[in-house]
């Protein structure tokens, strides 16, 4: 019944806002009169879409791990990557698409690479003060959008790419952009034999070995239509894709043939949106249903085939979200952002017990505008409901300054409060699951200082910032006297740092010069005071380019500090991931409405681990070409 109501209210809210929209025939949709002031902007981070654009065929793991502050844990091609961000875990990190969270309800996370950059024209990161408009960001928010382009007409892009370990990539963009309707479908398909070779320090004597069972298949589709009406627009979009990996083993464990483990994971991603706008502001309806199997298979058995472990884990999740999002232009420079969410989450399992399902209602209310001329401020209030009983209420502020004295200079400070449920599988894991668990709460200072400016042909952008949070009733699964761990809220967490980040672009003739980076410290550590497992004090990237008419080259580094693998504080050598950097090249040529490029990837051929015993690729080469219409 409560569900009913809660159906009944989203409806009549549709309709109710709808009758009080001011029909304007002149209005542009792509361009509404919602400005983002200063503060809204503070905490957060657009890349670049022309970036996007050439790194369309790596996924969204390998695109954060290069160009972006956040620490992405990988297990390698074909395996999982996960984030951390701002030294926390995977599971605070928020991901959205097109404002619909990706976190899987099992898990509470997303593997990055299982989401192509092909897939998306926009991303954001979003940290502090900025995840206010949704619960689970402790660490931050990484916003993933479909944008709109209309009357381009034809739509064709395609792109196939070959390289090292017998690699495949294949890419197609095709569709028709009207002056009002968008009609455009995108599909793809990857997969490699992933038999690199590596050099395994997990044995004795070490050898040189070629990984086995690393083999794995991608591919996706993605159905779009947007229709563009007087001052109105209407969007679906359905993102579809499947994955087929095998798990290689472990170093130590790579002479054991007797095992095999693989995932078969899939989902459908499918959402309804009504945006429409007036003089003074907008309102988006949405409506989604998402649908995501996991499937997960172990088997080991002896030299004699009898079976020795079998783990055969199914899950089946379906997901509902209805969001109601309200921008409205108030007194002067003032600005009203109101958010209702309502989201159902129901997983089937082999590894619980019966059908466990989830209901959150959300109320979110954010005020902008100007102090003063040079002040910008922001605050927000966030009250959730969780299975119909309140999680409290949660604030944030931002206060923006751009100096008058120092053209291009902005200082920016913020205060946040937020929460993350924990996820189905830490209430009702069998066994193991713990349904008494706390949500964890955490609360952030933090600050930045921002310089962008253009002079002529050279631009500048740079930002520095540090932060404080605390998060309590830190979820962390623990050991037990009946062979399998629980999780419990056993601590406070401190996780404090600074961030840096710097762009420079200079053109002149047929020549231009980029360059760009980001370096990372993160102290993460519990009661006990050590650093907590797999997150670097130190992390860094950089990127270079140069362009000259139709040529380009570029290059890319990326650095990954010290880790500790345990928990414990005399931990052994052989527990520490020593730090490593990797250093990239591409070079590239436009030949009309082609394009071809060849990157090498860790050219100085580097022996490093990311995660513990996790094989890793020497050198290797990709090639690809490409036509645009």
């Amino acid at each position: 019944m409560k569900k009913l109501c809660v159906l009944l209210f989203l409806v009549a809210s549709y309709a109710v806002m709808a009758q009080d929209t001011i029909v304007l025939q002149s209005v542009e949709v792509s361009a509404a009169a919602i400005r983002q002031n200063q503060a809204e902007a503070a905490m957060e981070r657009k890349m670049d879409t022309a970036l996007l654009k050439r790194l369309n065929t790596i996924t969204m793991s390998q695109l954060l791990i290069q160009h972006s502050p956040v620490f992405i844990k990988t297990y390698g091609p074909g395996g999982i990557a996960t984030a951390s961000f701002r030294g926390t875990t995977a599971s605070h990190t928020l991901v959205l698409w097109n404002g619909f969270q990706l976190n899987a309800p099992t898990l509470g996370q997303v593997d990055f690479s299982t989401i192509p950059v092909f897939m998306t024209e926009q991303v954001k990161l979003k940290w502090g003060s900025g995840t206010s408009a949704n619960s689970g960001g402790l660490g931050g928010v990484v916003n993933i959008e479909n944008t709109q382009h209309f009357g381009e007409g034809l739509i064709l892009d395609l792109k196939q790419t070959y390289g090292s370990f017998n690699s495949f990539g294949s890419y197609i963009t095709a569709g028709y952009s009207w002056a009002s309707h968008l009609l455009r479908v995108k599909a793809y398909r990857t997969s490699s034999d992933n038999d690199f070779e590596y050099h395994n320090i997990g044995i004795i004597p070490h050898q040189v070995m070629k990984q086995k069972n690393g083999e794995f298949v991608d591919y996706g589709l993605m159905p779009e239509y947007q229709w563009r009406f007087r001052n109105s627009l209407i969007t679906i979009v359905s993102w579809n894709q499947w994955s087929d990996r095998n798990c290689p083993q472990i170093m130590p464990n790579v002479n054991n043939d007797n095992t095999k483990e693989y995932t078969e994971n899939g989902y459908s991603r499918n959402f309804l949106s009504y945006k429409t706008y007036w003089n003074t502001g907008k309102i988006e309806l949405k409506s989604a249903y998402f649908y995501e199997k996991q499937h997960y298979y172990l088997e080991t058995f002896t030299s004699i085939g009898t079976t020795v472990t079998n783990i055969n884990s199914i899950n089946d999740a379906d997901i509902f979200h209805q969001i109601i999002d309200l921008d409205q232009n108030l007194y002067k420079s003032w600005k009203l952002n109101a958010k209702v969410q309502y989201d159902h989450e129901q997983v089937t399992s082999n590894n619980y017990d019966g059908i466990k399902d989830r209901d959150m209602l959300s109320f979110y209310t954010a005020l902008t505008g100007k102090l003063l001329k040079p002040i910008d401020l922001r605050f927000t209030l966030r009250n959730d409901w969780v299975d119909w009983e309140s999680a409290g209420f949660f604030p944030t502020a931002t206060i923006s300054y751009s100096s008058i004295f120092i053209k291009g200079l902005k200082i920016n400070a913020g205060y946040s409060h937020n929460y993350r449920n924990p996820s189905l599988n830490d209430l009702y894991w069998n066994p193991g699951g713990n349904p008494d668990l706390k949500p964890e709460k955490g609360k952030t200072v933090d600050g930045n200082i921002v310089y962008a400016r253009q002079f002529g042909g050279f631009s500048i952008e740079s930002q520095f910032g540090a932060y404080y949070s605390e998060v309590s009733d830190w979820i962390q699964w623990v050991p037990t006297t009946y062979r399998y761990w629980v999780p419990e809220n056993v601590a406070t967490v401190i996780a404090y740092g600074a961030e840096a980040h710097l762009k420079l672009n200079y053109f002149i003739n047929n020549w231009n010069f980029s360059v760009s980076g980001n370096y990372v410290y993160s102290h993460t550590t519990d009661e006990s005071g050590l650093q907590l497992i797999y997150i670097p004090l130190h992390h860094a990237n950089a990127y270079a380019e140069v362009k000259w008419k139709t040529w380009y080259v570029n290059y890319t580094m990326e650095f990954t500090g010290r880790r500790k693998t345990s928990m414990n504080a005399n931990e052994f050598y052989g527990f520490r991931l020593n730090p490593y950097t990797l250093h990239h090249a591409t070079v590239g040529k436009q030949i009309r409405r082609f394009n071809i490029e060849f990157k090498v990837n860790n050219i100085t051929n580097v022996d490093y681990m990311a995660v513990l015993w996790r094989a890793m690729p020497g050198r290797s080469f990709e090639g690809s070409i490409s036509y645009k219409f």
